[in-house]
């Protein structure tokens, strides 16, 4: 689907075609899905995530200006989501490891946590990433947008995320050879 029939879509859906909006799910449905699970690294809840980024959108779809293309303004709608739980998961973690310890001072909680969340060399690299990082990273890398549009979604200039797509870049190749990866040889360029 391209951008004018989306926006012809939007225009029936905002005149009270409110059943079009099943075209809007089926077209955004799996990207936005693909987002989120790169996002937050869980497939329950990324499925949670495009749920509510696409019930977001069809509620603030009166909100939407044709100045920004939909897609940029739908994964603004699915980044901010993404954050905000990874914000909560972020503080729900730290929480049990105040109270759970048992009689050896073990922290259970915490183990299950490490094994399940950074047992891999790419997810612990992954988590040092920001929120902003990953969405680049993902948009720029799995769904090959261009400087342009990412900088639409994130309110940035595309010379800006080229410089901060490399600097990622470089992050995750200085924690690779620590993480008993191979050491970086390769070309440097983007």
């Amino acid at each position: 689907m391209n951008k004018i029939e989306i926006e012809q879509l939007l225009d029936e859906i905002k005149a009270g075609a409110l059943e079009q909006y099943e075209g809007i799910i089926d077209h955004y449905q799996q990207p936005i899905f693909t987002y989120c699970y790169h996002m937050l690294g869980h497939r329950q809840d990324a499925e949670d995530a495009v749920q509510e980024v696409l019930f977001r959108a069809y509620e603030r779809l009166d909100q939407y200006s044709y100045s920004l293309s939909f897609s940029a303004w739908i994964y603004r709608i699915a980044f901010n989501h993404c954050a905000n739980v990874l914000k909560r998961r972020k503080l729900s973690r730290f929480l049990p490891f105040l109270f759970n310890r048992d009689e050896d001072g073990r922290n259970y909680v915490e183990e299950q946590i490490d094994r399940n969340y950074l047992g891999e060399p790419f997810d612990r690299i992954w988590k040092r990433l920001t929120a902003e990082e990953r969405t680049l990273m993902i948009l720029r890398v799995l769904e090959e947008k261009e400087y342009d549009e990412i900088a639409a979604l994130l309110d940035k200039k595309p010379a800006a995320l080229r410089k901060q797509f490399e600097r990622a870049l470089k992050k995750c190749k200085r924690y690779l050879p620590a993480m008993g990866g191979m050491a970086d040889d390769g070309p440097k360029s983007v």
